[in-house]
């Protein structure tokens, strides 16, 4: 029989007075009123045993009066008011062991935050959230107990992400729900500070900034023909996001204006992106033509979509029109080529370099920030430009006549030089 063992998994008080004294290790002598507490915290495993584990503070007058110690004499923190801060710190510690007993992992208790943060995001915050946190976060930390993190991991675990080139935009993301999780197992009292509240990512991948110029723009329009054609003059000339283009129906076009009021996501139709977003834009006379014409060889219906997928019931994907089409014109354009590991030809294009164009383009031409403001339906003004102004709408239906002329110029270059190179090849072969 083992003696020892009896009574161990029986609770039992613990007596401590724990060390209190005015040197620090590594530090020496503090400043007069600051002391360094040291104690023990005990705590149950789920087998029975029993752990103990050190904990120190600082302790002056600042941490006495958090603790609600009223101090009726100014200065410093006598030692006997610091033995009456640590001996409440003893009692407040050891009478939450939740820190010491818990086996909450980390995957548990992110998809306890999923559930109670899902309802508060958007549709398209919330896919891009939730399948961030489930692939980076849970699939590498799930299974390991919250309380077992510790910074220098967590640290290690971000490194491999600038290591492997992550975008700034995924490493703030990673940080920040790293941090929001482990708050609420702070809260909860499953651990006595968060592991990730100093972590550092510095991406070494530079954001993208890349936009085209008119004369690109004018050679991607002569690559394009029909339905194509009005799309990509669409993004360019009105530098529409690519959910309110393929949202668009034939009632949405009025007389020199076109109306956002919807938008695509998943398949489904929800309202814009910001009550900004939901407003008409002009729509300069050449398009307006093109566009009356494309409305002839589709559905009559008024609410018919005006860029449909093949089952016309449903508007067409923008990842599939981007695959399909803006890519594959874009090369043969030779607008943005670059090459990919294999060395097949690629393109960077895609409609956020597209929407990115039309600011700038519409931007260089508009005489005041204001207007491009406008043009993007952009809901805060600090997007565009710094100061609140009025936009005004004769200048900006000026700058988008302006932008209209050259982008048809530069497409009737490209196509003259298309058919003058046709014309040599013909003329070279009947030689």
């Amino acid at each position: 029989m083992n003696l020892k063992g009896i009574g161990a998994h029986l609770p039992r008080p613990r007596s401590q007075r724990g060390e209190l004294s005015e040197y620090m290790p590594k530090r020496g002598k503090l400043a007069r009123g600051r002391y360094w507490a040291r104690w023990r915290v005990y705590g149950r495993q789920a087998d029975g045993s029993e752990s103990a584990k050190r904990a120190e503070k600082i302790i002056d007058r600042d941490v006495a009066e958090q603790l609600g110690f009223t101090l009726d004499y100014a200065g410093p923190l006598t030692k006997t008011d610091a033995r009456r801060a640590l001996d409440k710190l003893i009692r407040d510690s050891n009478a939450r062991p939740a820190a010491f007993t818990s086996r909450v992992t980390f995957g548990e208790l992110a998809q306890e935050y999923v559930h109670l943060n899902k309802p508060n995001w958007g549709e398209n915050t919330a896919r891009a959230s939730e399948n961030l946190i489930q692939v980076h976060l849970i699939n590498s930390l799930g299974a390991r107990p919250v309380k077992e993190l510790t910074d220098s991991e967590l640290q290690y675990f971000i490194n491999g992400y600038v290591e492997r080139g992550s975008s700034v935009s995924v490493l703030s993301k990673l940080t920040m729900y790293l941090r929001a999780i482990l708050d609420a197992a702070l809260d909860r009292g499953l651990i006595e500070r968060n592991p990730a509240r100093k972590l550092r990512a510095k991406s070494r991948k530079r954001a993208s900034n890349l936009s085209h110029t008119a004369e690109e723009c004018g050679a991607l329009f002569a690559a394009v023909s029909g339905r194509d054609h009005v799309a990509v003059r669409i993004l360019v000339q009105l530098g529409l996001r690519s959910e309110e283009l393929f949202a668009l129906r034939r009632n949405d076009v009025g007389a020199g204006e076109l109306i956002i009021d919807e938008a695509v996501v998943n398949g489904r139709t929800k309202e814009p992106k910001t009550l900004a977003s939901a407003s008409a834009v002009y729509l300069p006379s050449d398009l307006e033509i093109e566009l009356r014409h494309y409305l002839e060889t589709i559905d009559s219906s008024r609410t018919a979509w005006l860029f449909p997928a093949t089952r016309k019931t449903v508007p067409m994907r923008p990842g599939n029109f981007l695959r399909r089409v803006l890519k594959p014109a874009a090369i043969r354009a030779g607008v943005a080529i670059t090459e990919d590991e294999k060395g097949n030809q690629t393109t960077g294009l895609n409609f956020q370099s597209l929407r990115r164009t039309s600011s700038t383009l519409f931007g260089a031409r508009a005489k005041d920030p204001k207007s491009t403001q406008a043009h993007m339906r952009h809901a805060d003004p600090h997007v565009t430009l710094r100061h609140y102004q009025q936009a005004i709408p004769s200048e900006a239906k000026a700058a988008a006549i302006a932008l209209e002329a050259e982008l048809l110029t530069h497409q009737r270059e490209q196509l003259q030089k298309r058919q003058r190179l046709l014309a040599d090849v013909s003329t070279a072969h009947i030689v």
